[in-house]
């Protein structure tokens, strides 16, 4: 961690002539921009939503956005995995949750996104070539390799050797493909790509230079700004993204610059808002009182629940795979 908040460092202080035009930043976008956080946030708490509702854990729309808000600004915390943490001590305080069953699912859809993350890549620089923008091989290769995520929902997983972070993925996978819910969590996948794709062209198109980045250059930069989510080396990804963003932005023949700065203002604005409204939703979490029990009905599934631990694979973007 201390390595890459270095190198960020290093970097803001060479490059901070040309890192300047930060300064005339076009304030027209300011709300569109703050939007697409809380947007996010939305997103991410109807996927939680839609996966404790299968274990008979009914979370109303408030208290879903309130659990995905407080994981966000837990990931801000040099803790590792802070957010996860909280989201499952309160699932076990109040709703009786066992921690096992939901990081079984945790494990299914971390995997989902990777494979999204490829297959979208794919298919917007298939848009971008057929439009005259080429991009460099290397960014096909990369979503190509993640991409091949996806073998893991086929009968092939089965004769794949799964490291223990994919632990109890079989088991999750046929629970959740039973009751249909794997559908409704990719299409919020997706949208919270597209709106991750949304922030940084509108910080793209605010930014002096920045005009002429295209939506789906702006999605290559957001996929591997989420993709880079998965290393979760730094609070909040801090340095990892814009790293990723640069390198993004360099294969798309867009100044490196431009990335740097348009995944450091989606940051911002992302950080603004959950340390904004992030406190006022921990406090009402923290007020609620034990009503519920937990179900669990995945035990004819073959999901273990003796474990005490919280879900795991967190990355940023639990339960989702993709950013806050």
């Amino acid at each position: 961690m201390g390595i890459v908040l270095a190198g960020l460092g290093w970097y803001v202080w060479h490059a901070r002539r040309d890192l300047a035009i930060v300064t005339q930043f076009d304030l027209r976008y300011l709300a569109p921009m703050l939007a697409v956080p809380l947007l996010s946030l939305w997103a991410n708490g109807r996927i939680g939503r839609e996966l404790a509702a299968e274990f008979g854990v009914r979370l109303s729309g408030f208290e879903a956005y309130a659990l995905s808000t407080v994981n966000a600004l837990g990931n801000y915390l040099p803790i590792p995995q802070a957010g996860a943490v909280a989201r499952g001590v309160y699932l076990k305080r109040v709703h009786q949750f066992t921690y096992s069953t939901y990081a079984a699912s945790v494990v299914v859809t971390y995997v989902s996104s990777l494979a999204l993350y490829g297959l979208v890549g794919l298919a917007g620089l298939g848009v971008l070539a057929a439009t005259g923008q080429w991009a460099r091989w290397p960014l096909w290769m990369i979503f190509g390799a993640l991409s091949g995520s996806a073998l893991m929902f086929t009968p092939l997983s089965a004769r794949v050797p799964q490291p223990r972070k994919l632990a109890g993925f079989r088991e999750g996978l046929v629970a959740l493909g039973a009751h249909h819910v794997l559908v409704k969590i990719v299409v919020l996948q997706l949208i919270l790509i597209a709106l991750t794709a949304t922030g940084l062209w509108l910080a793209c198109l605010a930014l002096p230079g920045g005009e002429g980045v295209s939506w789906f250059k702006a999605l290559m930069m957001g996929l591997l700004v989420m993709a880079s989510g998965v290393a979760n080396v730094t609070p909040g990804n801090l340095g990892v993204e814009q790293a990723a963003a640069m390198f993004t932005a360099h294969l798309l023949q867009i100044e490196p610059k431009i990335g740097f700065l348009a995944s450091s203002l989606f940051r911002v604005m992302a950080i603004g808002a959950v340390f904004v409204i992030g406190p006022v939703m921990a406090h009402w979490l923290a007020r609620q009182t034990p009503r519920g029990r937990g179900t669990e009905e995945w035990a004819d599934s073959g999901v273990r629940k003796d474990s005490t631990h919280p879900p795991m694979a967190d990355k940023n973007v639990c339960p989702t795979g993709g950013r806050e």
